[in-house]
């Protein structure tokens, strides 16, 4: 199995490299770690770093997030980020904060949920304010008898403050859980932009480790 997931990222490598000689292409890998307590409350830590291009760091994050599962089918969470966005001239660091509301449901062996988001963009000095709202829906399916998930989704970003559709995310992926505490996933992400910019090719790695 580890053979495979090897084998997996190297053809998601050679994929996109390809598209990155005529297109912006990006590297992200994010780490979550969650601690579960009073049986209904998570707290994670979630520190990010995206690559892009030549493999130069563009940004790295680090997350807070605190998540409450009133019912089977309904989580609600609230997050604190940390960005820096890597400059030439010097970095910029903004804060963010993020609430979640999600819903989800299983139809046989399709594991379906509906995620709606909202964020707030400040800049460390105070200045461009942006808040979004992020809805996403997305979908995996249960292999009987494999531990591994192909999952796909797509989210849109909803600037309120410049009243614009400002881009969209789509993913395609597979999860493979290790274990009780471990996950990884790795997917293919289209960010396509619905104003004047190019798109993005992006690999994803995604690890989680739960206790």
């Amino acid at each position: 199995m580890n053979r495979l997931i090897i084998l997996v990222i190297f053809i998601f490598v050679g994929i996109l490299s390809i598209s990155a000689k005529t297109e912006k292409f990006g590297t992200w890998v994010e780490m979550e770690f969650t601690k579960t307590f009073l049986k209904k409350f998570e707290f994670s830590f979630i520190p990010e770093v995206r690559w892009q291009d030549d493999f130069t760091v563009d940004k790295y994050q680090f997350d807070g997030r605190l998540a409450y599962q009133p019912f089977k089918f309904l989580e609600v969470a609230a997050a604190y980020r940390i960005k820096t966005n890597v400059k030439a001239k010097g970095d910029v660091v903004t804060h963010r904060l993020v609430l979640d509301a999600k819903i989800s449901k299983n139809f046989n062996r399709f594991k379906t949920s509906l995620r709606a988001r909202y964020t707030t963009y400040n800049n460390v000095d105070g200045d461009g304010k942006t808040n979004f709202v992020r809805p996403r829906i997305k979908a995996a399916y249960d292999i009987k008898g494999n531990k591994f998930t192909p999952f796909t989704s797509y989210e849109l970003f909803q600037n309120l403050s410049d009243k614009v559709l400002q881009k969209g995310r789509f993913d395609i992926g597979i999860s493979r859980k290790m274990g009780k505490m471990h996950r990884l996933a790795i997917f293919y992400r289209l960010q396509h932009y619905y104003v004047d910019r190019p798109s993005i090719n992006i690999l994803g790695i995604d690890y989680r480790f739960k206790i």
